[in-house]
């Protein structure tokens, strides 16, 4: 690894069936904790976007393995999250469970030093009774210039900035001089795999959230006619993965210096270790579509994403950025699309490019299929 000191990278916490499994986030952050800046977590009982449920002892391991990253360093980082909290938004039931969720933590010695929410309410919840607590802005809010940050202003210390707006350079940088001349902090996800201003967006994280598919089979991404599904399935489009919001491991360094945190999207990943490892690294030799969360790599088969192939100008000379609200299909993507698409024929007979919450992703509309029944051939 290039270097050892602490960055700014934030993991997200997520649960496997083994605790030593060798993906597991035990072995994680054994392994990285102490490069690791922050930690962000679900707690049981609390809505944060994703279906999370906790047995007891699932519960000890979190505990545990929130002690072990306080223990080597890490920030935590306390998820209310979710775009709807239901007939418990902003009442005094609310309250005093996040205020006895904060005290159980107390006792656990897991104090978060930070909360991040998509709610005003939870918001002026801890403004008021944990003042000692940063309070960040969710990337779900979406918020993509400095009127919606001085809206928000007097309850958040920290703002993740859009994924729609980050790659546009002269964007990012005026977001960026608003918080410093406000004294603000600012925050960027780099590997989301989300489509830029994809209007399925607040739909498909309602899904997730209620992880729609469990309860009805019959739902695939195909069939719901989601953007992302239907754009990558189609060989003529690809190029449209380009144009996405993530942002490679070798270009964060344009960003870092403007920002407090650098998340990582790791806790519905297919590959979190690989993540980790490449974004610490600076560098990655392999397939990007293994790195973003959502992943497309099913869509992509039997090809992938060259990493390496990207020009060094990626970001900086603007062509993943300036297109950032209106596309005239230039030519530009489909010039880079032919140098870092590659056929892999190992790939198209493996299972393993799918994410966690990409269960659902079937072909056959109205019947859920195993990896085992997908029968993939070349």
């Amino acid at each position: 690894m290039k270097n050892s000191a602490r960055t700014k990278f934030a993991v997200g916490y997520y649960m496997s069936k083994k605790a030593d499994d060798p993906t597991s986030f035990s072995e994680l952050a054994k392994r990285f904790a102490p490069r690791l800046r922050e930690v962000y977590f679900p707690w049981p009982g609390v809505s944060n976007g994703r279906a999370v449920h906790f047995s007891p002892a699932d519960e000890e391991r979190l505990a545990a393995d929130l002690k072990y990253c306080r223990d080597h360093g890490m920030k935590l980082d306390f998820l209310a999250n979710a775009a709807c909290y239901g007939e418990r938004s902003c009442t005094e039931e609310q309250r005093l469970q996040l205020s006895g969720i904060i005290k159980r933590l107390d006792k656990l010695g897991l104090h978060p030093e930070i909360v991040t929410t998509t709610s005003p309410y939870i918001a002026r919840v801890f403004k008021l009774y944990f003042p000692d607590i940063e309070v960040r802005a969710s990337v779900n809010m979406r918020l993509r210039n400095t009127l919606a940050l001085e809206y928000l202003a007097p309850l958040f210390d920290s703002f993740y900035i859009s994924r729609d707006v980050q790659r546009d350079l002269p964007t990012f940088r005026t977001i960026s001089a608003w918080c410093k001349d406000h004294g603000k902090k600012l925050c960027m996800l780099v590997n989301s795999g989300c489509m830029r201003d994809c209007p399925w967006h607040t739909f498909h994280d309602a899904m997730v959230a209620h992880k729609i598919s469990n309860a009805f089979p019959e739902m695939t991404y195909r069939n719901l006619g989601l953007v992302c599904s239907r754009i990558f399935d189609r060989e003529s489009s690809r190029e449209e993965f380009l144009r996405c919001t993530w942002i490679r491991p070798e270009d964060v360094h344009v960003f870092e210096p403007d920002l407090e945190t650098v998340k990582l999207a790791t806790r519905g990943a297919a590959h979190p270790v690989e993540i980790v490892e490449a974004y610490l690294n600076g560098s990655y030799d392999g397939d990007l579509l293994r790195l973003t969360d959502p992943s497309h790599a099913f869509g992509f088969r039997p090809y992938r994403i060259d990493n390496k192939s990207f020009p060094a100008d990626w970001v900086t000379s603007g062509i993943a950025g300036k297109c950032a609200e209106n596309c005239t299909h230039c030519g530009k993507c489909t010039e880079i699309l032919d140098r870092v698409l590659k056929y892999d024929l190992d790939r198209n007979m493996r299972a393993d490019v799918f994410s966690i919450r990409d269960h659902m992703v079937l072909f056959a509309p109205g019947k859920r299929q195993s990896y085992s029944e997908l029968n993939i051939t070349k």
